[in-house]
This record gives structure tokens, sequence and C-alpha cells, in this order.
């Protein structure tokens, strides 16, 4: 089953993943997309599950200049869960929640970091919170992140 996560953004954060028979394989990598690159990369990798980071609004706490893009973006891959051609969730995590646990240090600890992608990092972070602390558990069950988790070191179209 393929799984993708998103950190949306201007430079866009992704984890391409495989989760079969409890093990997961995933390649982050980031790049700066546009809307219809974005509903391309779904077309083209064919997820059975999104997770992407969610945007929250803090009424108070906004900057100037305060960027909307990754709303866009958000919508994209929830447009696509509905309309695709094959069963796709679109799971939204609160930041506070993908990036609470797995930090920068226990990513190096478990040997899952890869340094200068830090937007595919936090990709990352939203795909492995998913699995262990979310719905994605389903599909790795009592394993601990050391035992289902391989980062890989490409991509490849067979990867599954």
């Amino acid at each position: 089953m393929r799984v993708i996560a998103i950190d949306p953004g201007v430079t866009t954060g992704f984890c391409y993943a495989t989760l079969l028979e409890g093990e997961l394989k995933y390649f982050p990598f980031q790049m700066v997309d546009d809307v219809d690159d974005l509903w391309r990369r779904l077309e083209k990798f064919t997820p059975r599950h999104i997770v992407i980071e969610d945007f929250k609004f803090r009424q108070g706490k906004q900057r100037t200049g305060i960027n909307l893009f990754p709303v866009q973006l958000i919508g994209v891959a929830r447009l696509y869960s509905v309309t695709a051609r094959h069963q796709c969730y679109c799971q939204l995590q609160g930041a506070d929640i993908g990036k609470s646990y797995y930090t920068d240090p226990i990513l190096k600890k478990l040997k899952l970091y890869k340094r200068g992608i830090p937007h595919a990092m936090d990709a990352t972070r939203h795909l492995l919170t998913w699995c262990m602390f979310g719905p994605g558990n389903q599909y790795i069950g009592a394993k601990s992140t050391e035992d289902f988790a391989t980062l890989l070191p490409e991509w490849r179209e067979d990867a599954d």
C-alpha cells in the first residue's frame, strides 16, 4: 500500500512510502511545487493514504505577510482523495501532533534522519506519527519504530 506524507509550503516536504506486512519503507524529499504539480504527483504516485499537515490560523499570533499557499496544497490533497480513481484517504494532522515526538535527535538515533532537507524531515515526522500513534497504526501493530521503519536511499517505481 502506498502512503504519501506532505508538509505543505512554498518548499513542500514529501515522503513517498510503502507499507506492506507491517513494514514501512519511505523516501523523503522536498520540492517547490505548484498546485498542479502536486496534483500530477498524486496522480502518478496513486497513494492509498495522504497524511498532510493541517494549516491553523492563530488569531493574534499571525505575522505580517502570512503565506496561505499551504492551504491551497491541502485543498488539492483533499480534492484528490475524494476524486481518485481508487480508494484514497486524506488525514489532516496538526503541526503540534505531527512534529512533537519525532524530534531530530530521535530520528538520528533511529537512523531515520537525512541532512539538508528540513521540510522532508517534517513530512517524515508526520508519516511516522501517523504510523505509530494515528490511523496507520492498524497496519504496523505493536512494533516499535526501529522495527517497522526503513529510510530508503532512493525511490524506485518498483519500490512496492
